[in-house]
């Protein structure tokens, strides 16, 4: 019988460039025997697999992975809700409504969590890399989206395996929160300690992600440098937002140049395998369109709501999520916008 290894991974994800770079093969290697190169595409081995080496079952990483699997390119995932929301607490450098923080917030508050893997980024050289947060204030200091690559899921044995924490939060892309699901739903022994102690997948919307070249581009192509930053947004458009409080609007294409190469093999733009998927298209001013996909979704989201870190409210714009939505999936308008009208 062939035992699945880091070998298949890497013949079917890694040698055809389909690597989204979640980390989620190295954050769960028993072994430790996977890891990234600094500017590398995708992990590398040190072979010191057990699979490979010792013909000991495992397959945790090949598990794991989102992209040895096809998405689909129909429908948005199952849907129970869609509302807009903002936070009624303060969030400083929230993206727009605040509400990822808010609701991780009140389930540190009610004790259901007791920690979140997030993503976080060096103010002074805006390079991304993984955070771990285990109180309410660790979690509005990281707030804000993140565009710039790095594996986020790697922090996974930090969290479980080394902190022994078995009530986390899991805050990512689309491939990311694909990944998680996988780990939830996978039966392999291995992956068993991660699959229980994941409570919670909050999704992003998400088009791409860009790798350390585009703060390059951003230098040598218009003068800015990494420090004079304060935070991006994807809207159309690339807005580089500058602490002078100024902005500059980089059209996509320029800067799609500096996207991951995986993001090409991605057709979920609104994280169909989260609990709640949250992203700003589609939302009015100051608020945040949140996707409700699972009762454990709901119950976290009516929890943040009845503390009063949130307000919910209809009226989000299903035309500009199904327009970008429905581009990524290469499906017409029409189709896609019929399908989220079914949730409203």
């Amino acid at each position: 019988m062939h035992l699945l290894s880091y070998e298949d991974l890497k013949l079917k994800v890694w040698d055809t460039e389909r690597c989204c770079g979640c980390g989620a093969c190295v954050g769960v290697c028993p072994t430790e025997a996977l890891y990234f190169d600094e500017g590398a595409d995708h992990p590398t081995s040190n072979d010191y697999c057990k699979v490979t080496r010792d013909s000991v079952p495992c397959a945790a990483c090949y598990s794991a992975c989102p992209r040895v699997e096809e998405t689909s390119s129909d429908g948005f995932g199952e849907i129970i809700s869609i509302f807009e929301a903002k936070s009624k607490v303060h969030v400083s450098d929230a993206q727009s409504g605040g509400v990822v923080s808010s609701i991780l917030a009140a389930a540190f508050e009610a004790n259901l969590i007791d920690g979140a893997i997030v993503m976080d980024v060096d103010k002074w050289s805006q390079l991304s890399q993984p955070a771990f947060v285990q109180t309410s204030d660790e979690v509005f200091k990281s707030a804000g989206s993140k565009y710039f690559w790095a594996p986020l899921l790697t922090a996974l044995r930090d969290a479980i395996e080394d902190r022994k924490l078995r009530k986390i939060a899991v805050v990512g892309t689309p491939c990311v929160a694909t990944a998680v699901r996988r780990i939830r739903e996978s039966d392999v022994d291995v992956l068993s300690i991660y699959k229980n102690a994941i409570r919670l997948s909050l999704g992003l919307f998400c088009t791409e992600v860009f790798t350390n070249n585009l703060l390059y581009d951003l230098q040598t192509k218009h003068g800015i440098k990494p420090w004079e930053i304060s935070g991006l947004d994807v809207k159309g458009k690339l807005i580089v937002k500058l602490r002078d409080q100024t902005t500059l609007e980089v059209p996509l294409k320029e800067a799609s140049v500096s996207k991951r190469g995986g993001c090409a093999h991605c057709v979920d733009f609104t994280s169909e395998d989260a609990d709640l998927s949250f992203g700003s298209v589609g939302a009015s001013a100051g608020h945040t369109v949140v996707i409700v996909r699972t009762d454990v979704g709901v119950g976290f989201l009516q929890l943040a709501q009845s503390t009063g870190y949130i307000e919910l409210k209809s009226g989000v714009d299903i035309t500009a999520i199904a327009k970008i939505g429905g581009k990524k999936k290469g499906i017409p308008l029409e189709t896609a916008k019929k399908t989220l009208e079914e949730h409203l």
